[in-house]
């Protein structure tokens, strides 16, 4: 019983790691998403601006 120890630690830890990868790869791809509507929207409001 001491290897199913192992092999369950080995997969708890494996599996969270795989967590935390996804989950940081989420998380980039957001951060991207909303950087950029963040510039589309300056963008726009600078057009306003020039219009005025």
């Amino acid at each position: 019983s001491e290897r199913s120890v192992k092999v369950a630690l080995l997969l708890a830890f494996a599996s969270g790691v795989l967590v935390g990868w996804q989950a940081n790869r989420v998380r980039r791809r957001y951060l991207d998403w909303r950087k950029r509507r963040l510039q589309d929207q300056l963008a726009v409001t600078q057009k306003k601006l020039d219009l005025s």
